[in-house]
């Protein structure tokens, strides 16, 4: 059984982990999330790329949301809020509010 990811958010990071999962046969790629036109997301799988608002139809579907958003303003936020309905990874890397953070994925997870 693989390990099936989504992806939040298609930038460098977002491409990165795509690559990453080809690489891995334990794990395949579901789907890809953007806040942009997802006609103009252009991705290197043969998956879907789906708007961010229909994020939440995909929940039986998927293992783990990787999150791909900014650390000053996306993962604060976002983290928090897909907590409630996935497994989450993301890339928060603002040290001085690391604990805050966690702290507050945790409270909702």
């Amino acid at each position: 059984m693989k390990i099936r990811i989504g992806i939040m958010g298609y930038g460098n990071l977002g491409r990165g982990i795509e690559c990453a999962v080809k690489q891995n046969a334990d794990m395949e790629l579901v789907a890809v999330f953007t806040r942009r036109d997802p006609e103009s997301v252009n991705i290197l799988s043969d998956v879907p790329v789906y708007g961010v608002d229909e994020i939440l139809k995909m929940q039986d579907q998927i293992d783990v949301l990787m999150l791909c958003g900014g650390s000053a303003t996306d993962l604060p936020k976002q983290t928090v809020e897909y907590a409630k309905y996935f497994n989450v990874v993301d890339s928060f890397d603002t040290h001085a509010r690391i604990p805050e953070h966690f702290a507050n994925v945790d409270a909702v997870a």
